[in-house]
């Protein structure tokens, strides 16, 4: 008599799919790997995500890509449409404005939050960053650089996932925008603001630096959404004109 027997359960037969658990972390990397590819703008709004294809290129079944993306139409990078499939998403002028002052608000949140513990190494680190974006002439490479500033003086208030839910909004945006237009005319007041921001935080003042840093913000949002709107302009112009 065999032990399944002598237990009174029945063997069951082997299952040709991977435990819940295995599938789960598979889709959780599917998931960071799609994620990363539409933020940094591999995958542009508009793009249309065929599991088939996408399955092949990752070396997974289309389980969890289904699951994958599933989880990333519930983060409003992709929309599922019917008769289509999937494709990334993209965002109005209207979602950018409001992605922009989301941004604002947690991020003078956060800096309030830092400021009285930021350090030494803190202000150097935020400091040599500034003289990165000054140094180096690729536009390529701005936006993380800017990024790194900010998270320099937000990392010491401790509030991992805020700051993530900040990077998150900050790269999401930043992909509707097109290299050509992003630093046109800007360096220079970027930098000036960065180096005033740093300058308002060792001074401890509060209630300057936070008010400083949403004008920083928003006004740059702004800029890069007015431009935004000619180029888009533009684009239909010579559409109607084909």
């Amino acid at each position: 008599m065999t032990s399944s027997a002598a237990s009174g359960t029945a063997a069951r037969p082997a299952s040709s799919e991977a435990p819940a658990g295995r599938r789960k972390t598979t889709s959780a990397h599917v998931v960071d790997r799609l994620r990363e590819r539409i933020l940094s703008g591999a995958l542009p709004e508009g793009a249309q995500l065929r599991q088939e294809k996408l399955a092949s290129e990752l070396g997974v079944s289309r389980v969890p890509v289904r699951e994958a993306l599933h989880q990333l139409e519930a983060e409003g990078l992709v929309t599922l449409v019917t008769h289509k499939g999937a494709v990334v998403s993209g965002l109005s002028v209207d979602d950018l404005e409001e992605t922009y002052e989301i941004r604002a608000q947690l991020e003078g949140w956060l800096l309030e939050q830092a400021m009285p513990i930021l350090s030494e190494k803190d202000y150097a680190r935020a400091e040599a960053l500034v003289a990165e974006m000054e140094s180096d002439p690729r536009d390529e490479t701005w936006s993380d650089l800017n990024w790194r500033f900010h998270a320099a003086l937000y990392a010491p208030a401790n509030r991992p996932r805020t700051l993530e839910l900040v990077h998150k909004l900050y790269r999401n945006a930043y992909r509707h925008f097109p290299l050509p237009i992003r630093l046109t005319g800007g360096r220079e007041r970027m930098s000036r603001e960065h180096r005033m921001l740093v300058e308002l935080c060792r001074k401890g003042d509060v209630a300057a630096a936070r008010e400083h840093l949403t004008t920083h913000i928003l006004l740059g949002a702004r800029t890069l959404i007015s431009r935004l709107k000619a180029l888009r302009q533009k684009e239909a112009a010579d559409e109607e004109a084909r």
